[in-house]
């Protein structure tokens, strides 16, 4: 990386900060008619989970996000977590009415969920712009649900994301300030059209800054699944191989945080604290890299041979992979 590539990010957040505590108002921000015809779109989500849900003791059983209508059926998208195993869903419109959702589909790839609102909402779709044209230093707008929600940021970085829980992103976006409810937060441009949807609380929003972010889904994802999630709830090709581990990155390979229960890591015997170093006779060399070198090997349910060392030694351990849409105890919805 060249001197003025890594520099890029520092100048960005210091117009960041200079443009947002400025007396003067910032421009490049929805005209009033605009955040208006936004904050009607967003909704309140709340999920309801079983207690025997795999994910009810990491995500918890009562959760709860922004969702953003984008057609005029009442389609909401928010971020999948959020609604994932729920048994039940409410939303709550811009008026203070609370309904029934459905879930629609969910996809563990983009992390992306879809829901149905029950009743007619009566509000104008939030049109859907490209997160690939978003320039750094582009003035934004996060918005979450509730008159409060709004807020300024600014685009840090489009940059790769590999999340701990077998999961990459090759194109994140990257904002700051952060919001306090990012979770399916929306993040729109000047002129109103929907880029991103929230997803995590990021400490660093560009590599070896300690400036707290959002990481975004880019809204583009969308497009090429959105007939699949609609007609089937999920995507129509094969899943991806699934381990079930949680890991981060190591001075060689990737380690081991968490071994998930009834997974196709469990049951290989891998444990916490185990570094993989290998996958089917090639290196790995970093977090990202361990999971396209995962799923270069075909489809879920693919044999695939790890190096891996601990403190007793090296081993070769085959994990006959699993397929996480089948791990997951989801909604009657589909």
């Amino acid at each position: 990386m060249t001197a003025a590539a890594a520099a890029r990010p520092v100048l960005i957040l210091l117009a960041l900060f200079a443009a947002l505590f400025a007396a003067a108002p910032a421009p490049a921000q929805p005209n009033p008619e605009t955040a208006a015809a936004i904050r009607q779109a967003m909704v309140k989500v709340r999920a309801f989970v079983a207690g025997e849900a795999r994910t009810a003791r990491t995500l918890g059983t009562e959760r709860e996000g922004t969702g953003i209508v984008i057609d005029a059926d009442g389609l909401i998208v928010t971020i999948g977590y959020v609604i994932l195993e729920a048994m039940g869903v409410e939303i709550t419109d811009h008026r203070g009415r609370a309904m029934r959702a459905e879930i629609v589909g969910y996809d563990a790839d983009t992390g992306f969920g879809l829901l149905r609102a029950t009743e007619p909402l009566d509000v104008r779709p939030a049109p859907m712009g490209r997160a690939a044209r978003l320039a750094e230093g582009e003035r934004v707008t996060l918005v979450a649900a509730g008159e409060d929600g709004a807020q300024p940021a600014i685009v840090v970085q489009r940059r790769e994301f590999a999340g701990y829980w077998e999961y990459l992103l090759e194109e994140a976006v990257f904002v700051s300030p952060p919001h306090p409810r990012w979770a399916g937060a929306g993040l729109f441009t000047a002129d109103g059209r929907l880029v991103a949807i929230g997803s995590l609380l990021v400490g660093q929003v560009a590599p070896g800054m300690p400036v707290p972010g959002n990481m975004m889904i880019p809204i583009d994802l969308l497009r090429p699944i959105l007939g699949d999630l609609l007609a089937l709830g999920r995507m129509a090709t094969p899943s991806r191989p699934w381990l079930g581990v949680n890991v981060q990155e190591a001075p060689t390979g990737v380690v081991i945080t968490r071994v998930q229960q009834e997974t196709p890591a469990e049951r290989a015997g891998l444990r916490p604290g185990d570094v993989v170093v290998g996958v089917a006779g090639e290196p790995v060399r970093n977090v990202a890299d361990f999971y396209r070198k995962l799923w270069s090997k075909g489809d879920a349910g693919v044999a695939i041979g790890l190096e891996v060392v601990a403190s007793t030694g090296t081993r070769q351990v085959t994990v006959t992979s699993g397929d996480r849409r089948r791990y997951m105890r989801t909604g009657q919805s589909y």
